[in-house]
């Protein structure tokens, strides 16, 4: 459990920043270059490693290096933990609403 936690507050580290954000939707339409992450953001590469580094350890991307070219991929797995937490909690209040839609219809 402590484990699903340290990667749940990774990825939600990871989803704060708005420029991560972005790569991440970026990345979700296919793989690109460490340059063109670079270029969208509108930094340079070195504030981009940063950025990098966090998803990477987040485990939410992937990345190749060939040559001196760095690919980087969404690993979509990386975010479960994520999804599991969401679906954990959304289940526990549509049970609490639906008991509470019952107590009212009874009344």
């Amino acid at each position: 459990m402590a484990k699903c936690q340290t990667q749940l507050d990774l990825i939600a580290q990871a989803l704060s920043h708005p420029g991560r954000r972005a790569i991440i939707s970026r990345l979700a339409r296919g793989t690109a270059s460490s340059t063109d992450l670079a270029r969208l953001l509108g930094i340079g590469l070195p504030a981009l490693q940063k950025h990098l580094e966090l998803l990477r350890g987040a485990a939410v991307i992937a990345s190749v290096k060939a040559g001196r070219t760095v690919t980087h991929t969404l690993r979509s797995e990386g975010m479960d933990p994520l999804a599991d937490w969401i679906v954990t909690r959304k289940v526990f209040w549509e049970n609490h609403f639906d008991a509470l839609t019952d107590h009212l219809e009874d009344r």
